[in-house]
């Protein structure tokens, strides 16, 4: 049997010119730290989410709407 661990992923990575692999590295980091605790990277999935927001006293709410990424481990157990 396998138990699965979802880690959320970063809404944004701010490099400077000419370093895009940085970027690269970021996500890199982040499966490596899963594996060092026994996980493997299973895959990345994003989910749109829609949050009801309240703006003020005589506004109702609205919906915000994101997208989120989400690194996805597996283990066996």
């Amino acid at each position: 049997m396998k138990e699965y661990k979802v880690v959320p992923g970063p809404t944004s990575i701010s490099v400077s010119e000419g370093q895009t692999n940085a970027a690269f590295k970021h996500f890199e980091n982040m499966m490596n730290q899963g594996a060092q605790k026994g996980w493997t990277f299973h895959s990345m999935q994003t989910i749109t989410v829609n949050e009801s927001v309240k703006v003020g006293c005589f506004t109702g709410p609205i919906t915000r709407t994101s997208h989120l990424y989400m690194l996805i481990f597996e283990r066996e157990v």
